[in-house]
Parts: C-alpha cells; structure tokens; sequence
C-alpha cells in the first residue's frame, strides 16, 4: 500500500473517531439539557402540591385551582397519595397511561423515563407509529416540617423531545458522513501535494545514472524536512561521482600506463622472432608470451572503454545503419572463428531494418556477443541469429548450444569483472568486461540486453534497438 494512501487512511480513521466523539457529546449533551428542563417543570408541580398542604386540614388546598391553571395540565401524568397511600387526586392523563411507578420507601426522588402504550387516544398526546408514548417522570415523597404527609409521582410526555432527538441524530449522521468524505478526499489532496516534493525527487533519482551522476536535485526549501532529505541526496550523489571519477582516472590512467611498455615488449619481441640465433622453442614461447600480450592489450582497450563511460553517448559518431545487411557483414566475420571448432552459424530470420547509432560500438557489441557463442559453445556447436521488428525496436537474437549459465548467475553477468566459473573464463580467455560494454552501448543506444540460458543446453541474447524514426514522418 502507497505511504499516500496508508497515511490519506490514517487521517480518515482519526477524523472519523473525533467527530464520533464530538457528535456523541453533541447528542448526549442536548439529551441532558432538554431532560433537565422536563425535570424542573416536574419539580415545579410537585413544589406546587406539596406547598399546598394544609396541617390544619391535613389535606393539600387548592391543588385543582393551582394545576388546572398550568399551561401543561392536560399533558400531566399526576398522582398524589395521603400518608396512607390512599390516591387523594389524580389528572385526567391517568385515563389513558398506566405507568405503575412505584413509591420511595424514604426521601429520596426517583427520576425516569418509561414508555407505555396509551390504553385510549387523546388529542394532546403524539404517539409514536408503535402506537407507544415516552414519559419522563418523578416519584418523590411528600413533608410538611420533616413529617411525611404522601407521596407523588408526577410525569410529562416527552415524544416530541424524543422525535427531536431522533431527528438531531439523523442530522448529526449525515454531517458526520459528509464531513469525513470531505476530510478524507481533502486529506487525500493535501497528503498528495505534500508527498510532490518526495515524487520529484523519486524521478529524478531514476533518471540519474553512472552517465549523469553530475546532476543534482533541485532544493525548494532548505529548512524543512523535505530539504534536508534533498540535501542528504545531493550530498550522497557528490560521493558517489567522486569515487566514480576516482575509479574511472584510475582505470584509465592505468591502462595507458600499461599500454605503452606492452606495446614495446610485443614490438621488440615480434622482432626478435626474426632473429636467426634464437631455436625455435625459444620462437615458440616468444609467439605465446606475443598471444598473451595481445590479450592483454586487449582486456586494456576494454578499461578504456569502460573509463570513458561518461563520454560514450557524446563521442558517439551516429549513422543510419542497415542493421541486416550490418548483421550480414559481421556473421562473415565470425565465421572464421566458428570454422577453427567446426562450428555453423545460421541466420534463420533476416527483416529489414534501420537503425541510428554508432557503427563501431555496434560492431564491437554483436561480434562480442556471437564470440561468446562459439567460445562457450562445444566442437562442432550450432550458431543461430536472427533480426526482427518487436514494435518500434529492432529485436536481435543470438543463441547457442553452449554450455549455458545457471539462474542464479543471470543477474550478475553484467556486472563488470564478474565471471560465471572462473576456471571456464580462464581457458577461453575472458575478463569478465565484455558483458558490462555489451550492455552499455545497448543502452547508449536507448535500447537494451537480456538473457535467458539453461544449463548444458545453451543461452540466448537479446537486443532490443529503437527502429530509425525519420523527421518528416507524422
């Protein structure tokens, strides 16, 4: 999962719960304050009896005078109990709800909400589509100078409070879920901008290679994270170019080095093979120690080569090329290699294509690949090439019935020194640099090479090259 869309993930969850918390409260906090306000009305009626107690009389006066002039006495549910429990008033409400509530035994109130169905229907009360009506209610006992002189249970509808509530949730619901598709698609957004800095310098660090490790991401702002991770890049690339321009001035400075007194020492000893006072064992060891410098001279021009890796693409020399009819030229080349083992090198598909690059490198590529061929292949193998259009490429393919090469080793073919069975290198001559300038000039050709080998049945190269594209072509 993208860091974008596990972080756009992390702030959608953590707005979610802190609008749930916040709605609860919200809704919790209104529930409180309208039960409150039915509460006090309650109370004010049972302050109402219960002032109206009369000892004299031991009867409460005027009890009907003082709730038939509330504004809410149709709505009422009222009992009023002496101290022996015997009812002395009840509301008109009582006709049509039951609540049963019980009596406190001592002083202490009892506050609740009860739903109850209405045993007959009445124009002040809205009962729900159940048919149900919820009251909150009091039960509390009655003293006149902490003497008892009844009890009380009184009660107010509260439907309309309750549909309110209902209601309030629904609203709360729909600005909650709207609220988080906001905060989660915004958060999406802005987590997005926020990772462009990071995206630029992804791009960027793909781009840059051994030919262009000169080049530095671009700083925005220096003092926040994002800059400093710039920096540490920047600072990253500096060491590697410099340890890759120490490598390649000493590559290059020891080739040269060496170059020239080889070149004496092949020089002097081609003319010694002349001389008619030396045996001819001594000639004969002369003529290998002269094969062993031509290697060697051989394995230097690949360290100059591999030295100039920067330079590859500007001292390119770019032609249009005939790649058939240059694949033809370098087959009869080959040739002469492949009869010294007896071997057959066939080209079984030839398509005409153009290309653009650089003649020479490209010679140096194909003929170092189908040297390899016949090298690794046994006395008598079989050689087959062939070229074809693989969308806007030229694909070349080069297979063998050599000793072939194990998955594992695929990978590191290459990398540069790298030698699949040292041994096997060493009796055919290999450095274990021709696979690494193969595949850099493929990719100075903005194409590439592949491999795919088995073991004792052979490998096979290919070369993928971007066909000539012709200016005026649409």
């Amino acid at each position: 999962m993208k860091i974008r869309t596990r972080l756009s993930l992390w702030y959608f969850i953590v707005s979610l719960v802190i609008l749930s918390v916040l709605s609860i409260g919200i809704y919790w906090g209104m529930l409180r304050v309208l039960y409150r306000t039915v509460d006090e009305d309650l109370e004010i009626f049972t302050d109402m009896i219960e002032g109206s107690y009369n000892p004299m009389l031991g009867e409460f006066e005027e009890i009907l005078w003082k709730l038939e002039s509330a504004k809410r006495f149709q709505e009422v549910y009222l009992m009023v109990y002496d101290n022996n429990g015997r009812i002395i008033f009840a509301s008109p409400m009582t006709q049509f709800v039951d609540f049963k509530m019980p009596l406190p035994k001592d002083d202490v109130a009892l506050g609740f909400t009860r739903t109850t169905k209405m045993t007959r229907s009445i124009s002040v009360l809205k009962p729900d589509e159940n048919g149900n009506v919820t009251f909150r209610g009091i039960s509390r006992r009655m003293f006149y100078n902490n003497r008892p002189i009844g009890w009380i249970n009184a009660g107010l509808p509260i439907t309309d409070i309750e549909n309110a509530l209902g209601k309030l949730f629904d609203v709360i619901l729909i600005v909650n879920i709207l609220a988080v598709l906001l905060v989660g698609i915004g958060g999406f957004i802005i987590i997005g901008r926020f990772l462009i800095p990071i995206k630029t310098i992804t791009n960027k660090t793909k781009i840059i290679s051994h030919s262009n490790l000169n080049e530095r991401i671009e700083i925005h702002n220096e003092q926040d994270e994002m800059g400093q991770l710039t920096v540490t890049l920047n600072n990253l690339l500096e060491r590697l170019y410099n340890a890759f321009e120490t490598q390649r001035r000493f590559m290059a400075d020891a080739a040269h080095e060496l170059k020239t007194p080889l070149s004496v020492l092949r020089a002097h000893w081609e003319d010694e093979i002349d001389n008619p006072e030396l045996n001819n064992d001594f000639k004969e060891r002369l003529v290998h120690d002269i094969e062993t410098i031509g290697r060697l001279n051989q394995m230097i021009n690949k360290f100059l080569f591999l030295a100039q890796t920067e330079d590859v693409v500007d001292k390119m020399d770019l032609s249009k090329i005939q790649l058939d009819e240059f694949l033809n030229d370098i087959v009869s080349d080959a040739k002469i290699l492949a009869d010294l083992k007896e071997q057959s090198i066939d080209i079984v598909e030839l398509t005409p294509l153009v290309i653009e690059g650089d003649r020479n490198q490209l010679y140096q590529m194909f003929f170092n690949l189908i040297d390899n061929a016949i090298k690794y292949s046994p006395q008598k193998g079989k050689i087959w090439i062939s070229l074809r259009q693989a969308e806007q490429n030229a694909q070349i393919q080069i297979r063998d019935t050599g000793v072939g090469i194990e998955e594992k080793e695929l990978s590191n073919i290459f990398n540069r020194f790298y030698r699949v069975e040292k041994d096997r290198s060493r009796k055919t001559g290999g450095s274990g640099l021709g696979l690494a300038i193969c595949k850099m000039i493929a990719e100075s050709h903005h194409g590439k090479i592949v491999v795919t080998s088995e073991v004792s049945k052979g490998s096979t190269f290919t070369i993928l090259i971007p066909l000539f594209q012709s200016a005026d072509k649409s």
